[in-house]
């Protein structure tokens, strides 16, 4: 879920276990329908549509870019196969 800044709660738990753990910059893609965040390297942002960059504060939350605010606001964080994804509730 988003807080009142647009951001996006990616848990501590979650990022321990995935190829997030001690980043401070992420790439946003999706896949599918899904947002799928990627560790920040020139390397990883040439083999995907980004459709940002940004920093992970110290509370492991992601500004998300306008285009995903406004396509739901209601979004649950997952980790899958070492990657953060993120997807939308289906009420």
């Amino acid at each position: 879920m988003l807080d009142g800044e647009k951001r996006i709660n990616i848990p501590a738990e979650l990022r321990e276990l995935s190829n997030l753990k001690e980043v401070k910059k992420v790439i946003l893609t999706t896949r599918g329908e899904d947002i799928l965040f990627i560790p920040y390297s020139e390397e990883n942002l040439e083999e995907v549509k980004a459709y940002g960059i940004r920093a992970v504060d110290s509370k492991g939350r992601v500004m998300l870019p306008p285009l995903f605010v406004r396509m739901s606001s209601e979004w649950e964080v997952y980790l899958l196969n070492g990657e953060i994804l993120a997807t939308r509730h289906i009420f």
